[in-house]
């Protein structure tokens, strides 16, 4: 931690992803919350520092799982523990491919939180296709989730500054209280920076 500390307490604009679970983390009673991510950098930014303190309080996952898969986990994990909080962290791209299953949270009650963490792109994807990249801007995402998430019938904030993060979160959580889908859209960076203890 003495190295990454400060990513946990960045300032930076956009918003350092490490900032965003920093705050998750002290607004939430951590025994009493279950986690999931998606593949990609939300998981491998994550893995290394969520502190798990009970039994499937985290569902991790491989590298093989396609994009959007923590959604479908996320609200099968709050009708199996109705009274924790679920906390499903994605990335722009993986909202992109499921995103639309908030209707379902929505329509079925479903008190789950979703983090998009949006931060315009599929993150290093341009080393996979640098030719579509270059001419067709491939790897780049565009879109408003916050309110796509609201017209599905979820609470929704988008929250484009550090200091926001932790009021948004303490919104959101209060409206999973009452069984609505919750979504926070937070704008962050392209952080490509991941613990070597991951890898």
């Amino acid at each position: 931690m003495a190295e990454w500390g400060p990513n946990f307490v960045s300032d930076e604009v956009p918003i350092s992803p490490y900032r965003v679970f920093n705050e998750m983390m002290a607004n939430v009673d951590i025994a009493n919350t279950i986690v999931t991510h998606d593949s990609g950098y939300p998981r491998e930014q994550i893995v290394p520092f969520w502190p798990v303190t009970t039994p499937r309080g985290y569902i991790g996952w491989g590298k093989s799982t396609q994009l959007g898969y923590g959604l479908g986990l996320a609200l099968g994990a709050k009708m199996a523990e109705p009274d924790k909080t679920v906390i499903n962290i994605m990335g722009d791209a993986a909202f992109g491919m499921a995103g639309m299953d908030i209707e379902t949270a929505a329509r079925s009650n479903i008190g789950t939180l979703t983090i998009v963490l949006n931060n315009g792109v599929m993150t290093h994807y341009y080393d996979h296709f640098p030719h579509a990249t270059e001419h067709w801007g491939s790897n780049r995402l565009g879109g408003e989730y916050a309110k796509v998430a609201e017209g599905l019938g979820a609470y929704a904030e988008r929250v484009d500054s550090p200091d926001e993060v932790s009021p948004a979160i303490r919104r959101a959580l209060e409206a999973t209280q009452n069984n609505q889908p919750a979504v926070l859209e937070m704008m962050t960076k392209e952080e490509e920076n991941i613990s070597r203890y991951w890898r």
